[in-house]
């Protein structure tokens, strides 16, 4: 089937016949809720906006997605070997389940799960929740940036390939399995947590050479080895096992005794390295003077207040990732808010300091 028009979907469809193939003339749209089920191979190079896209297996892992066009859907889930030169936005939810998926351009959701699914991602991949369940695993040699949690559980593995643009947690991430950082850098603005180690295998934290990664705040119940750089913003806890030839920097310890932790009821090796000079000079850093930074909206104007000395920027990111610079006047700790997008709705302020310090709220700003 080749649609080189426009086509409307006047009810669910469930679609069993040969290959769709969408052109670049082509549209498939569903008013209100229809929505499309199909077992063939799916190739759009036009635009599709549907309220749900699933595309089933029929034959597991032989029929194929081929995005070259634009998809917009409420839900999309897929059970095939795919791959994306477009740009794809599930605005609800993004599951790949037992899937293989590559992603050369550009790919959006809000929740985005992968379940015994292989995602290599070469371009941008934005959501606000990345799961990466069972024996899912999901590779960043682009730019991945999750806009609030990560959870990595079951038998599940997040990589960070040598060669990453950037991998940017602006939330917590929660790790149950693995987590392999390779000669690239990630950077979590929240809690890195290495969750309920039961056996010791399943919470290894595994850095190669000139790994890195730089987070608020670190707890640890699982392992973490290297060799590899773990910067550390604010509260450090472990309460596992850090192995040999980990460089380990708590920028703020409450301790004057080695390791330096604010809390170590666990094992800390020997060959652990702590905080060598140069070693954590990059990445996420702790903002002097910054109280507790508000926005607030009085005499019909938008302000920032908590704020320190000097300069600043600052951005709103809506839920497809879209980043919104805004201008901010005054250099006091109250500053007006200018600019931005002019829909309402949820987004995440995220204000960034000298030296890549940054401290990202989630508000709600009404429609200009």
């Amino acid at each position: 089937m080749v649609i080189q028009h426009h086509v409307d979907l006047p009810t669910d469809v469930y679609h069993a016949g040969g290959a769709l193939r969408i052109t670049t003339t082509g549209s498939l749209t569903a008013p209100g809720s229809n929505s499309l089920w199909t077992t063939a191979p799916f190739v759009n190079a036009g635009s599709v906006s549907l309220n749900r896209l699933v595309l089933l297996d029929a034959a597991a892992w032989t029929d194929s997605l081929v995005n070259t066009g634009t998809i917009a859907t409420t839900r999309m889930a897929m059970r095939r070997a795919g791959r994306n030169a477009g740009v794809i936005t599930a605005i609800d939810s993004l599951v790949f389940d037992r899937s293989s998926f590559r992603n050369d351009a550009t790919v959006s959701s809000r929740v985005t799960w992968v379940r015994d699914s292989l995602v290599w991602n070469q371009g941008l991949f934005i959501s606000y929740d990345l799961v990466v369940d069972s024996t899912g695993l999901f590779h960043n040699l682009g730019t991945c940036r999750v806009l609030a949690h990560l959870a990595v559980r079951s038998s599940g593995n997040f990589n960070v390939a040598t060669g990453a643009v950037e991998t940017r947690v602006l939330g917590d991430a929660d790790i149950r399995w693995g987590l392999n950082v390779w000669d690239a850098h990630m950077q979590v603005d929240g809690w890195l947590r290495l969750d309920d180690a039961e056996v010791p295998v399943p919470h290894l934290t595994f850095f190669t050479a000139g790994g890195s990664i730089h987070t608020r705040h670190f707890r640890n119940e699982g392992w973490a080895a290297g060799p590899g750089t773990l910067c550390i913003a604010d509260s450090s806890e472990n309460l596992g096992l850090l192995h040999p030839d980990l460089i380990l920097c708590d920028a703020t310890p409450t301790t004057n005794l080695w390791p330096y932790l604010d809390l170590n009821t666990g094992t800390v090796d020997p060959g652990v390295v702590v905080c060598p000079a140069g070693s954590c000079t990059v990445g996420i850093g702790s903002p002097d003077a910054v109280a507790k930074p508000r926005l607030i909206h009085a005499d019909g104007a938008w302000w920032l207040t908590g704020l320190p000395q000097g300069p600043l920027r600052a951005e709103l990111i809506d839920m497809a990732g879209r980043a919104w610079p805004l201008s901010l006047e005054g250099n006091g700790d109250t500053r007006r808010v200018v600019g931005g997008p002019a829909t309402g709705g949820f987004y995440l302020l995220r204000l960034v300091f000298p030296g890549d310090a940054a401290i990202t709220l989630r508000c709600f700003r009404p429609g200009l």
